[in-house]
């Protein structure tokens, strides 16, 4: 890893890491793979992290480091991959979202409904839970994520069995 390319295609040198740097950065891209952006993220930039070099919070000096971005477009990255954040070639659309009354993401509806993220997941793939996609993000409607809980705590695990023809794509 002696060069990292960034999502606005621009790229910094990481020649003068320290290997214990490089390591952080190679467990990092591992962990992007397979684990939520939240972990991802907590890693990359929390409390602890190598990138923050000591301290528990960010200033203007960190920032610049090419340590701290490195860690923040990976983790950037998972969080695109992961459908959680707004990758670049859809950025226009992030107007459209805007029109969306109270906009969750996945995991959060998932929070407010009480079922795990991937029971979110597999809701909206079968067609119980609404979505609206907009670009490579999944939102759903505080409201239809209110709905569908009580629907589950009205008749069980599917809520109504009924599926709702309320999904939406803007792309």
């Amino acid at each position: 890893m002696k060069t990292h390319r960034f999502l606005d295609g621009t790229s910094t040198m990481l020649g003068e890491l320290t290997s214990a740097e490089k390591d952080f950065l190679k467990t990092l891209k591992r962990m992007a793979k397979d684990s939520s952006y939240f972990d991802v993220y907590r890693f990359a930039l929390g409390p602890g992290s190598p990138a923050l070099q000591g301290k528990n919070h960010v200033d203007k000096a960190i920032v610049q480091t090419p340590l701290y971005r490195v860690a923040e477009d990976i983790a950037t990255r998972a969080g695109i991959d992961q459908g959680l954040i707004l990758a670049p070639e859809h950025e226009d659309k992030r107007e459209l979202a805007k029109d969306i009354d109270e906009p969750l993401s996945v995991p959060q509806a998932a929070d407010v409904i009480g079922m795990t993220r991937i029971a979110a997941y597999k809701a909206i793939k079968e067609g119980r839970l609404p979505h609206v996609k907009v670009g490579n993000v999944l939102l759903v409607k505080k409201a239809d994520a209110e709905e569908y809980r009580r629907a589950r705590e009205a008749g069980g695990r599917g809520g109504t069995g009924r599926r709702p023809n309320k999904t939406a794509s803007i792309r």
